[in-house]
């Protein structure tokens, strides 16, 4: 997956956010002010990793 260069893991974690970000959807509805704006995580407990995702119009 992506030549190994990003973790199978975390790519599960985020990629409905990412597609729905793709299909213009909204991320963050009714959560943010910015409803282009996700903040998510992985789920590794040991070595979490935060993303900030965000779908540039």
């Amino acid at each position: 997956m992506l030549d190994g260069k990003f973790c199978a893991e975390a790519w599960r974690a985020i990629s409905h956010y990412v597609y729905a970000a793709l299909q213009g959807g909204s991320i963050m509805h009714g959560w943010t002010n910015d409803e282009t704006v996700m903040v998510t995580c992985c789920n590794d407990g040991v070595r979490p990793v935060i993303f900030k995702i965000q779908r540039l119009e």
